[in-house]
């Protein structure tokens, strides 16, 4: 018996190596054994001083104000007067409705310094506990994406306020959706009797035996629940760190080619330079340079099309580029160069002394043969943080097919938004511009990306976590199951409520 206990144990052992080189080799393969590991590091860094720490100023400021409403009896009065609307739709106490205001106002970890609060719980079945998981995710950052929304207003028009309506309401319907299943799951786990704490507390058992009074006694109430906040925001770390780091990298792909100065050059058979522009500042949109002369920083930046030039673009600070993007030249009179002439685009980065060098070749969409083009090349891995292997975006595209006609996406392209969102929603919301500028993204897929950015927000990186702060680790599983369906239904739910609203308005 002995003997075979221990053969079991190094079967276990053997597995678990199998399984981890193969896990780490989908990273080390494409981007190289160094520059994995370093992006695991720098990407984890990243989120230590630029999320950890927010999320545990989040924890602090959400456990104080916990503090103070149930200090003096706000969370029973908010209770009382919310549940004939929560029960219904949610399935929670009216009190839970306080815990969807504070992650709409910050994040989806705010909710977990009010859950952490006795007073708070005994509202609670146990069963309810970890669905706060999925319903405080559903309203994570919902302050933001809405603003984002309506900010795009200069590029899409005044009524990108339907998007962000619509976004909204998808994102409530999502929030149902996912903690309905959830309940469903834990109803079979918890029973519905269980209460979330062993003893019972009574309405007059609101206030704690604090000994100073008046505006004092607020501040111990304060100080109290920011205390919690910090436990909050410190048992959060592992899960984020750990989590979130793979879901990034999972999720990035290589680092984006990012340039500042383009310089034109016309090329003789020796090889020598026959003619050349200055430093041509590169705009943040924009793909077809024109109206350029020899030794001349000033040029035009134009929206590419194969039957006209449109939509002028003013000098910038650079911008990121797409792998394999085409950019286009339309050389000057004949006086550039003649038959046997090359022709080649170096583009510079911010410093000045990295460039790359893209040959230019002819294109056939222009009469008199002066149009030029060349594709920017892939950067190769660096060890940064936000590299990756994009897996999941190419899942996604396997997927397409499914997910355009549901979420009526007006580009295959615009799948990435809400993919990304299962990572990190603010990483999600900054690939929206640059679609925007390309002309990929309507107001119908802002309605979307509102509701998919707003319910998921990045519930991958956090839901491991918030489920272990809770003490319900072994549901995370369901958690995940439950929201990834509630996202789907907010995304659609958005989108027809969109078709809705267009007919009104």
């Amino acid at each position: 018996m002995k003997t075979k206990t221990i053969s079991n144990i190094y079967v276990k052992a053997v597995i678990c190596l199998v399984c981890f080189i193969g896990f780490f080799c989908i990273f080390a393969i494409p981007m190289g054994l160094g520059n994995a590991l370093n992006t695991l590091m720098n990407t984890a860094y990243e989120l230590l001083t630029g999320t950890v720490f927010y999320i545990m100023a989040i924890a602090v400021i959400a456990g104080a104000l916990s503090g103070l409403l149930t200090e003096f009896g706000v969370v029973a009065l908010l209770n009382k007067l919310l549940s004939p609307l929560m029960k219904p739709l949610f399935g929670m106490p009216g009190a839970s409705a306080l815990g969807m205001v504070s992650t709409y106002l910050s994040d989806n970890p705010a909710i977990l310094a009010l859950a952490d609060d006795r007073q708070f719980r005994r509202f609670f079945k146990a069963y309810q506990i970890p669905a706060l998981t999925n319903l405080g995710t559903a309203f994570g950052m919902g302050l933001i994406v809405t603003s984002f929304t309506l900010g795009m207003s200069s590029n899409l028009g005044s009524q990108v306020w339907i998007a962000a309506v619509c976004g909204n309401l998808g994102a409530v319907i999502g929030a149902i959706i996912s903690t309905r299943i959830m309940l469903h799951f834990m109803k079979k786990a918890y029973g519905t009797d269980r209460p979330a704490l062993d003893e019972v507390i009574a309405d007059t058992e609101d206030q704690k035996a604090f000994h100073h009074k008046g505006f004092l006694h607020v501040l111990d109430a304060l100080m109290e629940g920011g205390k919690k906040g910090v436990e909050m925001g410190l048992a959060i770390i592992p899960g984020v760190l750990i989590i979130c780091s793979i879901v990034m990298m999972l999720t990035n792909g290589r680092p984006a080619p990012q340039y500042k100065f383009a310089v034109v050059q016309c090329i003789n058979e020796d090889g020598s330079i026959a003619a050349s522009t200055d430093l041509i500042l590169i705009p943040d949109t924009g793909s077809f340079l024109v109206g350029f002369q020899d030794g001349s920083t000033n040029a035009n930046w134009l929206k590419f099309d194969s039957e006209e030039e449109y939509g002028v673009y003013s000098p910038n600070n650079g911008r990121v580029f797409r792998e394999d993007e085409l950019i286009h030249v339309k050389l000057p009179p004949a006086e550039w160069g003649d038959e046997s002439s090359g022709y080649r685009l170096i583009l510079y980065k911010a410093d000045e002394s990295t460039k790359t060098t893209l040959e230019l070749v002819p294109e056939e969409d222009d009469g008199s043969g002066r149009i030029y083009s060349g594709t920017i090349p892939k950067e190769s891995y660096r060890g940064n943080a936000g590299e990756g292997v994009a897996i999941l975006p190419w899942i996604a595209n396997l997927i397409g097919f499914i997910l355009k006609p549901l979420f009526g996406f007006s580009s295959a392209e615009a799948i990435a938004v809400p993919v990304t969102a299962l990572g990190s929603a603010g990483a999600a919301l900054g690939l929206i511009p640059g679609f925007i500028n390309q002309g990929l993204v309507t107001i119908n897929d802002m309605a979307v990306f509102t509701a998919v950015c707003m319910c998921w927000s990045g519930y991958l990186s956090t839901h491991v976590s918030m489920m272990e702060v809770l003490g319900c680790r072994e549901h995370t599983g369901k958690a995940i199951i439950s929201h990834t369906i509630g996202g789907f239904c907010a995304g659609v739910s958005a989108h027809w409520l969109f078709m809705l609203f267009s007919l009104i308005f």
